[in-house]
Formats: C-alpha cells, structure tokens, sequence
C-alpha cells in the first residue's frame, strides 16, 4: 500500500499536490462535519438511553437477588449442621461448661469464613434455653415465635419467601428510644432450625441479618439514575441511594408522584422486595451536550486527517531523499546498489535516481571485472597452501605417537616386562580409537570398548586392590551417545574416587533402555564428598566455565546441553566416605 501511494505522489506536480491537500484538509472535513451534525437525533439518544437504564434495573435486581440468595445458602449450611443442633440442645449444669464449648466449637461455626457471605451483617440464633448464656451469636429467648424476638418495635412487616420454603423475610425499626441509637433499622432472614427431630427439646430460630452498607453500595453503583431504591410490599423504603434516609423511621415511596421523572420497577425473584429507578429525563438534554462534544471531538478528528494528509505529501518526497542519501552512503562503502524502476517517479528526484543507477552500475562492473578478480585469486592460493600444510601436519603426528608407543613396548618386551608392555598396547589402542573416531557420536558399545582399555590400565595402576565391572544391555549397546561422554566420569571415579580408599577399590559402569531415555550410571566406592562441597560442584555446574579439577564434568554436563537442549537429566550423588554416583538420562536414539 505505502509503494502505491508514493508511486501515486510522485506523478502529481506541486500544483496537484497542494491542490488536493486542500480538497483532503477542508473541504472533506466540513462535509463530515455537517453530515454527523445531522445523523445525531433524539431519537436515537432516547433509544440509547432507555436501553441503559434498563439493562441497569436487570443488573441491580440481580445482584439484590444474589446478595439475598446468598443469605439464604448460608440458612441451608447451618440448618444442616449437626453439631449446631446438639450444642444448642445441650443443658449445661454450669456457665464455664458452656463457655468453653462456646470457645471451642460454636463460635467457629459463625465465624468460618469458606461459608460466610460478605453481604451478610450479623448472624444469631434466639433459643428457650436457659442453661445458655447470651454472646455474639446467640440470643436466650422466652418464646421465638414472636416477630418482633424481644424487640421494642414501631414497625414489623414479616412475609414467607417463595425463593425458599420456610424462611421469613423480617423488615423492623425499632423503638429508637429503647436503643438510645439512630441506626436502628434490620433486614433479615428468618428460618426455624428443626432439621433434626431427635434435638427438639428446645426452640431454636436463625437469623440473618443483610448487611445495608452493602446494598446501598449496590444502589449507587450507576450514574443513570437520580435515584434507586429497595422497598417492601407497603412501599416503605428499606435502602435508597440518595434522597432517603438509611436508617431510623422508615419512609413511604408513592411512584405515581414523580412529576418530571420516570419510575422503573424489578420485583426480586423470589422475595416480598420491589426495586425501583427513578429515571431524570432531564438527562436528555445533557445527552444532547454530549453529542455536540461529539461533533467538536469529530472536527478535531478531521483536521488530524487533513494534518495526516500533508504529512503524506510532504512524507513522500522525504522519503525519496533518504533513499537517495541512503544509495549514495552504500555506493561510497564499496555496495553498489540501485533502487527499483517502479520506486521512481517523474519528477526531478526521479532523474536524479536514474542518474545514481547508471552510476552504480558501471562501477559494479567495472571493480567485478578488474579488482575483485584478482583479490579472489590470492585469497584462493591461501586457503589452498593453509589446506596442504594442515593435512601433512595431521598425517605426522599419528604416525609418530603410534610408532613412540611401539618403541617402548617392543623394548619393554625385550628387557621381559610383558605386564608393562601389554599396558602400553592397551595405551597406544586408546590413541588410535581416538585418532580413528571421525564422527562426533558414536554408538555405546564403542564407548564401552574404550572404557575397557582404560580401566584395564587403571587395574595395573592399583595391582590386586581394584576391579571394576560393566553390566550393559544389548539394546543400550547399540544406542547412540556424545563421543567420549563416559571416559570423563569414569576418569573421575578412579582418580578422585577409589584412590581415597586404601582396599577393595570398585567401579561400576551400567546402562539399560527404559522406554524411550537410556540410563547410564557410574559407581564407585571411594571417599565421596562432604555436602558442602557436592553443592558448590552442582552449583559450578551451572556456571558457563569450569573450575579446578572439576574441568571434566562441566565438560560433560554442556556438551549433554548443547546436544539435547533440556531433553536430558545429569545427578550426581556421594556420601563422605561411602562413594559417589552419576546418572545420565538421555533420548536412546539409533540414528543420528
């Protein structure tokens, strides 16, 4: 898209060019302008908002539903509960008998918090049982029949809720004269806990009180209303977001009086509740200044596009010159590039494009044919030189380490010292296994092949005090690992391992294939590591070089992560003076 438009710019003479930022800067912009003027109605607004108040009456009704609802689950959870009942049934001969089972048991039935709803105020249980003493929770009651559970007061409305058979809705005031307080008002559930037929001495009624912070918190939430409120079936008002008051003497609420103003109601599923909105259609107006603000934000939009408008005009030509500036720095480094045919334009930056090409070109061939031939040249009689010096080099130093080697075994076997020149044989076979391994992985049993001549030099090492022993499977045999993987922990087992012991020195090399990972383990009965320093050893691992004689592990451990990336497990375990072990686990592949 962007070559189009500069392959657009760049057939325009500057007189079509500020012609048409003139067409795109003012002119489209006023037209829109008046066009959104137009489109904006009162219609549409009245619509709009008339949708939002009442997906907003939906809303709050069902979150009064759903704070009620959750009230009503917490009456399911203690009607249910056992333990509750036979507390409650209890006589208790002393007042300490009944504080100590109210500190160890009743008062965390109230107070668990995986069942307690945070719309809920306060929770009681009213009871006929005297050997009970009064508490946060619990109410000793004559009678619990009565509404008004041993209240003074000047208002009670108490009616069935349908969401849950038996439980009362309670709407009181009490007398504020008795209460000397002016928040004096209560919502609450009422429900008979007689479950359990067995703990039926005693009468015992749950309350449960609704929090009116919460509610009023849920009336307030929106900014469409002047006014929301939570009445009962008399119209009282319980909670209302503004306008009436929250507590003490409960007010009446006539919706047919609202002169100026529309009334929206929600019965609450399944509860003796009515939720009304008081709607100020005077908002209409306030909606028409915010389509003005609208129209004023739209203009501000199209003098962007028109400023969007010059910056392509004005972007074209810039660009042409930085790939001009750009051509010219590249043909002074030595790179002779040329921009494409279907870039240039007709203009005077065009020519000058197609000039710097022709240039470009011309010197491209030229140094091709001339200078660049003859550096390729010596280059090439270099690298041909350096190629036969390292391959001489490479066939010398084989050929003498193996005829070294010979030389001493042949003189060891003239002076009779056959145990010295068998260990010499087992050296110069360990040469050539290293000299003839071309490929960098190699299968285990020529791993294994290896190990056994190193180990046959480190028995002679330690005469009769040594033996080691290599339990390979045959499926693992053939797998593929790392060349020399092994020879480094081996190496370690013997030197920094058994040689710490004085007798019965051991190694123990073995591999199997489980599932799909082949496991390698060696073994030794050395002197093992105190815990200190078997951590900094893991630790170093980590690193990114190795450290002191450690060099060989390290080795192991980031050739294993170059080659298997996170596909492969390294452990290492010893004990002071009982020997150390390292496991590998990695793909058992057969082909590389």
């Amino acid at each position: 898209m962007r070559k189009r438009i500069d392959t657009f710019f760049n057939r325009l003479s500057f007189l079509q060019k500020f012609i048409l930022l003139f067409i795109c800067g003012v002119v489209i912009p006023m037209g829109i302008q008046n066009l959104v003027y137009y489109w904006q109605t009162e219609k549409n607004i009245q619509e709009e908002m008339l949708e939002k108040i009442d997906e907003a009456m939906d809303d709050k009704a069902d979150k009064i539903s759903g704070a009620l609802s959750g009230a009503v689950s917490l009456i399911r959870s203690y009607s249910g509960n056992e333990m509750l009942y036979r507390y409650l049934d209890d006589s208790y001969s002393r007042d300490l008998e009944f504080l100590i089972r109210y500190q160890d048991a009743l008062r965390d039935l109230f107070t668990d918090s995986s069942i307690y709803s945070h719309q809920v105020g306060n929770i009681l249980i009213y009871t006929n049982n005297d050997t009970l003493l009064n508490s946060s929770y619990i109410r000793r009651l004559d009678s619990v029949d009565d509404g008004s559970l041993g209240e003074e007061l000047t208002y009670l409305n108490v009616e069935a809720v349908a969401a849950e058979p038996g439980v009362l809705l309670r709407a009181a005031h009490e007398n504020q004269k008795v209460r000397k307080v002016y928040d004096s008002r209560s919502l609450s559930l009422l429900y008979p806990l007689d479950y359990y037929r067995q703990y039926a001495r005693f009468d015992k009624l749950l309350r449960i009180d609704l929090d009116f912070g919460k509610l009023e918190d849920i009336l307030k939430e929106s900014n469409l209303f002047s006014n929301m409120l939570l009445t009962d079936t008399r119209e009282r008002v319980l909670v209302a977001a503004a306008q009436y008051s929250n507590t003490g003497k409960m007010e009446i609420f006539t919706p047919k009086r609202q002169e100026g103003r529309m009334v929206l109601s929600r019965q609450i599923a399944g509860f003796p509740l009515t939720l009304y909105g008081v709607y100020d259609t005077g908002m209409i107006s306030e909606e028409f200044r915010q389509s003005r603000r609208i129209s004023v934000a739209i203009s501000v939009l199209c003098l962007l596009f028109a400023l969007f408008c010059v910056y392509l005009v004005a972007g074209s030509i810039n660009r042409r010159l930085r790939r001009l500036v750009w051509q010219s720095e590249e043909i002074a480094r030595g790179n002779f590039v040329q921009t494409g045919q279907e870039c240039r334009g007709a203009d005077e930056f065009g020519m000058l494009e197609g000039s710097l090409n022709r240039m470009s070109m011309q010197l491209s061939e030229l140094i091709d044919r001339e200078y660049k031939a003859q550096i390729f040249q010596a280059e090439l009689e270099k690298e041909t030189n350096q190629a036969k010096l390292l391959a001489l080099q490479e066939q010398v130093n084989p050929h003498f380490m193996f005829n070294a080697l010979e030389s001493i075994r042949l003189k060891a076997l003239v002076k009779g010292e056959r145990e010295t020149a068998g260990m010499i044989k087992y050296m110069a076979k360990m040469f050539r296994n290293l000299l003839e391994w071309k490929d960098n992985i190699i299968t285990l049993q020529e791993e294994i092949g290896f190990l056994d001549e190193f180990l046959h030099i480190q028995n002679y090492r330690f005469e009769d005090e040594f033996s080691y022993e290599i339990d390979v499977s045959k499926e693992a045999q053939e797998c593929l690992i790392p060349k020399m993987m092994l020879q480094p922990l081996v190496e370690n087992a013997c030197v920094h391992g058994v040689e710490a012991v004085s007798q019965n020195r051991w190694v123990k090399i073995c591999a199997s294939v489980e599932g799909q990972s082949l496991l390698l383990r060696v073994e030794d009965n050395g002197g093992g590591m105190p815990p200190q320093k078997l951590a900094e050893l893991k630790e170093m691992l980590k690193g990114e070089t190795g450290a002191g004689k450690s060099v060989g592990l390290w080795n192991v451990y980031r050739r294993l992560t170059l080659y298997y990336g996170e596909t492969f497990t390294f452990h290492i375990d010893s004990v002071q003076g009982k020997g150390t072990v390292c496991s590998i686990g990695i793909p058992a592949k057969k082909k590389q």
